[in-house]
């Protein structure tokens, strides 16, 4: 039998499989290997233990989730965007081959972040979708393209992630009580799959970023505008920083890349670069 894992808790895991939801246990062997068991993880069940971890394909170290179909950015006017959090988004998804739409809530206000955030990545094709969870303006379009799905809603602080939730389920939760559904009220510690109507949605503990293993080194292939112009630069694997002769920096002064996105792609380049140094120390 094949389920997959919806909660892990200590050495216990909660798989669902044939719409049966099983509390099971491990064989030692099965945790030692590779990355251990992790939410998501579709796994061979025999007699509530699990023999074995099919083979993921992707898997993000925070939260710590594994064959994720879909990142919904959510973003709103207020707070104001967090560019920096939202290029990092980017990267750590298409580093594990996840496809990212963005959504746009709190769309009955004045202030026209759908355009800004149209020019601001013009480049890369996101899908973006513009909701209201107020009003209910595109939630019925957002829960058609979640379904059949698991799906991990990244966002700042305050975009709405608690009204949009209520909005799609008819639900009445307050902030911070996605993970009492269905499971009593506690701290949620540790991430979970979150299921309702045929949608899954990864609950983890108050996270705002997607994390993957992300290099210096391979940092300027995410970025899929600049990776695309890469072999017209002068130098091969030029890292767009201090390289004479560089595409991606002509075409930024040029106006055709967002300045605004190129600085903030040289400072996630220090900030792995300075951490790539720290291990090494290490």
């Amino acid at each position: 039998m094949v389920g997959q894992v919806y909660k892990v808790q200590s050495d216990t895991y909660l798989v669902k499989s044939e719409n049966q939801t099983f509390v099971c246990n491990s064989r030692g062997v099965v945790k030692k290997r590779g990355e251990g068991i992790v939410v998501g993880d579709f796994v061979q069940l025999e007699n509530k233990v699990i023999k074995g971890v099919l083979e993921r394909k992707n898997r993000f170290i925070r939260p710590s989730v594994s064959n994720v179909d879909l990142v919904v950015l959510l973003i709103s006017p207020e707070p104001k965007p967090d560019y920096y959090l939202i290029d990092k988004v980017i990267v750590n998804a298409i580093k594990e081959n996840v496809k990212v739409i963005f959504v746009i809530n709190k769309a009955d206000n004045e202030y026209d972040l759908f355009t800004e955030i149209s020019t601001e990545y013009k480049d890369l094709g996101i899908e973006m979708l513009k909701i209201s969870a107020k009003t209910g303006q595109g939630v019925d379009e957002l829960k058609e393209k979640l379904k059949g799905k698991l799906s991990v809603l990244v966002g700042q602080s305050a975009v709405g992630k608690t009204s949009l939730v209520n909005a799609m389920f008819g639900l009445n939760l307050k902030t911070g009580e996605l993970s009492d559904i269905g499971r009593g009220r506690h701290t949620t510690t540790r991430s979970e799959i979150f299921e309702i109507d045929g949608i899954k949605v990864v609950d983890s503990p108050g996270f705002a970023v997607i994390d993957a293993e992300v290099s210096a080194e391979e940092f300027p292939e995410y970025y899929e505008e600049y990776f695309n112009v890469s072999c017209e630069c002068r130098f091969r694997g030029c890292k767009h920083i201090e390289e004479p002769d560089c595409k991606v920096k002509q075409l930024v002064n040029e106006g055709v890349f967002s300045k605004n996105r190129y600085q903030r792609y040289k400072e996630i380049y220090d900030e792995l670069s300075k951490r790539r140094k720290i291990y090494e120390k290490d």
